[in-house]
This record gives C-alpha cells, structure tokens and sequence, in this order.
C-alpha cells in the first residue's frame, strides 16, 4: 500500500478543514474579547471542543502526509516513541488506524461540547440539586478521556501520566498508605468533580487558558505569518558582525524572546536551537557547551515577562491580583537570571578563546524593515502598564494594531493597489490559522491541569503535603526552603511551564504560606525552581534536545548546564533575602538590585572559573563564592563588605589583564 501523498484529495480536504477551523477559532476568541457576548464558561466549554477538534484534525494530516516519519514520533517535551521493538504487521496496522481513531476522537469532541453547550443552564443552574443523569456522567468520562489522551499525544507520557494518575489516585485511596490515603471517589464523583459539574476541565486553569493565554498565542501566530521571525532572524546576523562573542549572545537573547511565548523549555530548545547550536559550534563553540547554552537560555525563557511562559495569567488569577503585579513582580529575578547566563557565556567565550573578529558593521536598514513590529508593542505596554486592561483587552487591542499597521506599512512599501490589499488581507487569514494552529496543542493540556487541580483539592492531597513538609522542617526556615526547592524540581522535570506551575503551586507553595512567606514570593520561589527542573538531571529534558542537535554527551552537557546556570538556583532565595526585589520600593530595590547584581557576577566567576583574565584554582573560587552569598543573602553591613570585596577582586583581576595587554603591545 503507498503512502497517501500531501497533493492528495484526502489531506487537500484535511487542510482546508484546519484552515477554516483555525481561523474561526482566532475569530471567536477575538470576537468574545470585544465584545463577550456569553459567560467565560459557556466560552470555554465551546473553544473546548472547537480547539480538541482541530487539534486532531491536525493529527490526522500529520499522519495520512506521512510527515512526523514512520519509524518515531517526536513529542513537544523531547520524548520519541519508537517502533523498533515493534513487529512491522503490528506497525503497519496501526499506522492504517490512526487516521480513523483521530477522526472518532474530532467526532467525539464536537459530540461533547455540543452535549454540554445544548444542556449548559440545566448543568449550570439544575444538575447541582436535581443531580446529573448517567449521560450526563458518561459524557463527563468522555471529557475527561480526551483532554487526558490530547495531553498525551501533544506533550508525552510524563504529563499524560500526571494525569492518569490524579485520576487513578482519585479513585483507589482507600489502597494507600500514610498520608496519601482517603476515602476515595467513584467514578460517578471523578466525572462531575472532573468535568460535567463544569468544574475541573472547565475549572480557572482553563478559562485563563482559552482567553490569556489564548489571545497572545494567537497574536504571536499572527506576528509570525507577518515576518516577525525573518525580521528576528536578520538582526541577529547582523549583530554577529559586530559582537565579539560572536553568535553566543545573541542565541541567549533570541532563546529569552521565543522562550516567554512558547511555554516550553523543550520546544523552545528545539526550535531555536536548531539554528544557534550549529552557529555556536562554527564559531568553535565545543559541543557540550553549545548545548548548554541554548538548553540553560532555554529554560529562562519561561521566568521572563510578559508572558513567562502563559504561567504569568495562571498567577494573577490564582492569587487574585492584577496581572501587571506578576509581571512587575518576575522582572528584576528574570533579568538577573539572564544577567547571570550572559556574565557566565562571556566568560567561558573568555576562558576557552571562542571570541571571533569584527566581520564588518551591523547594517541598520535591517531595523527600519521590521520597525513597524514596534507600534503593536507599545499599544501593549501602554493597555496593560497605563490603561491597567486585562490581559484578554490588552491582546485584542494589540492584535488590532498589528493588523492596521500591517495594512498601513504594506500599503506605504508596496503601493495603494487592490494586489496589496490582497495579499495582506491573506497574510492576516493565514495569520488567524496560525495562531489557533499554535494554540490546539495547549487546549488539552490546560483542560486536564484543571482536571488534576480538581481531584487533588477534592483528595485532599495538597493540604497533607504541606503539613507533611510544615513537620519535616521543624521550624527552620532555610530547611523548608530547601525541601521546597527540592519538591518543586521533582514536580516540575519534564512538564511545560503552566503544568509545572500548577503542580508546585498546589502541592509545595502552601507550606511556605504557612510559614509567613508573602503569597506571590512563595509562588515566584517555587515557580523559578519548576522551571529549573528543565537542565536538572536525571530529565533535564532541555539538556536532552540540545545534546542530540550537537551531538554531545548527554553527561557532560548536563554538567556545564549546570555551571552556566547555577546563579539560577540562587537567585530564587535572593528574593526571599531581598523582598524588595519583588515588590518593589525605593530606594530598597535599587540596594537590593546592585548588591545581587554583584553577587551573582562572583557566582559566576566561582562555576567558571575564570575571572575575566585568567584561570583561577579552588581557594580563590571559594572566596568567590563565599562573598557570592553575603552579597546576595547576609545582612546590609555584611552586604556592602562582600559587594566592596567582589568589586575589588574583579578590579585587580581587570588591572592584570591591561599591564599584560601593554607589554604584549610593547614588545
């Protein structure tokens, strides 16, 4: 039997499929932005089944055009599901199926959102004290089964099986030991608590989701259909010419910009570091440390407003506060950590000799080709800084922007003629596809995060963890700390930022709550540490993408992962030291700011060892490191003494390198 070719009627129809369904998606979201014209409920129990439909439309094609390969199917978090231990019957079989079981799961999801939208007031207002009919209880485990089997397929087995698990510890309690044991619920329970009592799957986690998150998703698809990555991709060439770091800075930068968007550290790593990798390793840049580089920028994308990887509107909401106070709040410990990994990169650029020359001067017409990406950016950053809008508001106004401006700078370059209008009108189109295209993989997952949400408070499982770690600690407070740290790095391998958000926030962030730590700091120290979790062995599921684009040992791109970002698993309590760093005052912040500032630049000196003009051996990386943490942590004596040793330090340091650089030019 051949394989089905893209040109055929079969995939022409699939495409159309997705591009009507994509468009009328991004439309609805647009459209009940402006004008909300139903509850976020009843709007998301229909983006619910619009969004699970095209997502296995999606499957579908990616299968009949045979275009994820037959021999392994890569998934978002770095996981590859192989065939080789299959026989080629069995194989060939299933390949033949998948077509037909993705159609029965698109069919079935049009059926259960219809089923919930043509009884939405009886289920809303009714069910509740007349109670649920057992349809009503077969369609909530249908529901349930398909946001869990979407998660599985778009993100892989470790958050799929997160999943499977809050729902299999849902029901057999009674079977566990300790403190992990209750009373259990049946199936009955898990179907109204986990979708059909328009809770759970339709819980805050979604209706953020499918307006917040939503919006911006869809407003990046559309900035990408109008060139706003050619645009990206020719200022970093451009600034190759004139950094004498070469490529490497700018691979940290770029993975930052695509890192806050993507939600991802996985898919982030993949996708940008298939094209820095390679330029780092041109350059001389040695394998490992290449993937390194691109798996530790990566993984900071996630902590770096606007957006921190979608986890930003999950925590405005969680906590009850605007959404400009989580940003404001993550700004200063996402630029440290940046701050930190461009202080390390430089000096290992230093250390091991990867500087190249000046290859010419950076072309600026190059920024007057995409200066017209800053007006849709400015109209954010006023809607959500100055006019305070929800977040929902600020995409729909930023989204309108960036069409008006399209339309304005097409016509100003290409001409007032009917073609232009054309061609922009269908670059906006193939813009709306995109974006709902790039939002249907996130549907399922945000969907079952709200279904383990459900089913752990209704267990009472988060509560007993929390006072299991209250009694570990034994009331000190840098061990709950580190038993903080430690949970949320396990909870988070391997999970994209909002599910590993949600997992440390409902099972880890109650304990520092408890002890007197404020809300939203809790909240930033365990969130900082779930991101880590993505260069952290044994999974270190970034390091593991960025070592198979090198070609580097696993191992040993781990270790320098680790070097690079170490200052990152400081920085977390800094802001506990430091409170002013997330909420700001003056001129406490500005104190705080200079003194970890400094701090983390000695951290770095310590994980290099090197200090910008030689190497340097263990004693003085001990000093390095010891003055790293009164700077960062110690009292406000203690601080300006370390800050006033590090400085003098790196001066002398500095001081070496220019007599020496004289002699070399003397002689």
């Amino acid at each position: 039997m051949m394989n089905a070719s893209p040109d055929t009627k079969t995939d022409r129809f699939l495409s159309s499929a997705i591009y009507g369904i994509g468009v009328l998606l991004t439309l609805f979201t647009i459209y009940y932005a402006y004008e909300y014209p139903m509850s976020r409920l009843r709007y998301s129990n229909i983006f619910l089944g619009t969004g699970l439909t095209l997502f296995y439309l999606l499957q579908i094609r990616s299968t009949v055009s045979n275009e994820t390969g037959s021999s392994a199917r890569s998934t978002d978090d770095g996981e590859t599901q192989s065939w080789v231990t299959v026989p080629s019957s069995v194989r060939s079989l299933v390949q033949r199926l998948n077509p037909f079981v993705y159609g029965l799961l698109a069919l079935a999801s049009v059926f259960a959102a219809g089923y919930v939208e043509f009884h939405f007031t009886r289920l809303q207002e009714e069910a509740s004290i007349l109670g649920w009919t057992q349809l009503d209880l077969i369609v909530g485990g249908l529901i349930i089964y398909l946001v869990i089997d979407a998660t599985w397929r778009a993100y892989g087995k470790s958050i799929g099986l997160v999943v499977v698990s809050s729902v299999f510890y849902a029901f057999a309690g009674p079977w566990f030991p300790g403190i992990f044991r209750h009373t259990g619920m049946s199936w009955e329970q898990i179907s109204r608590e986990g979708a059909i009592g328009l809770s759970g799957a339709y819980g805050f986690i979604f209706g953020v989701g499918t307006t917040w998150v939503a919006i911006f998703i869809m407003f990046a698809g559309m900035a990408k259909a109008y060139g706003l990555m050619d645009f990206i991709t020719q200022i970093s060439r451009e600034v190759r010419k004139v950094f004498h770091s070469g490529v490497v800075h700018v691979a940290v930068l770029g993975s930052m910009a695509m890192g806050s968007i993507t939600g991802s550290a996985a898919a982030n790593t993949a996708t940008t570091g298939s094209f820095t990798i390679p330029m780092m390793k041109d350059q001389g840049v040695r394998p490992d440390y290449a993937a390194a580089i691109e798996s530790v920028a990566s993984s900071g994308g996630q902590m770096m407003p606007p957006v921190m990887g979608v986890a930003a509107f999950l925590m405005a909401d969680i906590l009850g506060v605007s959404y400009l106070t989580v940003i404001q709040a993550g700004l200063i410990p996402a630029l440290l950590f940046y701050f930190s990994v461009l202080v390390a990169v430089h000096l290992v650029i230093l250390r091991f000799g990867w500087t190249v020359p000046e290859r010419g001067t950076f072309d600026r017409s190059v920024i007057a080709e995409g200066i017209h990406f800053s007006v849709p950016l400015f109209v954010l950053i006023y809607t959500l800084v100055v006019l305070e809008l929800t977040p929902l508001g600020a995409g729909l106004y930023t989204i309108i922007s960036l069409v008006v401006t399209m339309y304005l700078r097409n016509f100003v370059v290409d001409g007032l003629e009917s073609g232009t209008a054309v061609a922009t009108t269908k670059q906006t189109i193939d813009g709306f596809r995109q974006g709902a295209v790039d939002m249907a993989p996130l549907v399922g997952m945000l969907a079952s995060l709200g279904v383990v949400l459900g089913l752990v408070n209704q267990t009472g499982l988060s509560q007993k963890i929390s006072t299991q770690m209250l009694d570990l600690a034994a009331g000190i407070f840098i061990l709950l700390l580190v038993l903080s740290m430690v949970t949320s790095v396990l909870f988070g391998l391997g999970m994209p930022t909002p599910a590993a958000y949600i997992l440390v926030v409902i099972l880890v962030a109650p304990s520092m709550v408890s002890f007197g730590v404020d809300q939203l700091t809790a909240h930033m120290f365990v969130f900082y540490f779930a991101m880590l979790s993505a260069i952290t062995p044994p999974v270190a599921v970034a390091v593991a993408i960025g070592s198979q684009i090198s070609g580097a040992s696993f191992t040993a791109a781990c270790k320098q992962a680790l070097r690079i970002g170490a200052p990152g698993f400081v920085i977390p309590y800094s802001f506990i030291a430091n409170q002013s760093l997330i909420s700001w005052s003056f001129p406490e912040t500005i104190v705080a700011v200079v003194f970890v500032f400094t701090g983390v630049v000695a951290l770095s000196v310590a994980t290099i060892g090197y200090d910008g003009g030689e190497r340097i051996g263990l004693p003085r990386r001990a000093i390095y490191l010891v003055l790293s943490a009164l700077a960062i942590a110690g009292p406000l004596v203690v601080q300006i003494a370390a800050t006033a040793g590090i400085l003098s330090l790196l001066a002398v340091a500095n001081s070496a390198v220019s007599s020496s650089a004289q002699r070399v030019l003397a002689e």
